[in-house]
């Protein structure tokens, strides 16, 4: 994919929100106290969420 394929997704303050809860949730879980970036947790989300769309 090239650059000018990509565009930004712009988020609510809310959805950031849950984002970083999730992200302290997976820190709190991790024994060398690491989470996932926002992105990474929002790039799962969304793959998630198109999947259970196609069923």
């Amino acid at each position: 994919m090239t650059t000018s394929e990509l565009k930004p997704v712009l988020l609510s303050s809310e959805q950031i929100e849950a984002l970083q809860a999730i992200q302290r949730e997976e820190r709190s879980k991790s024994p060398l106290n690491v989470a996932p970036t926002i992105h990474e947790i929002a790039r799962h989300l969304m793959a998630k969420a198109l999947r259970d769309m196609a069923k």
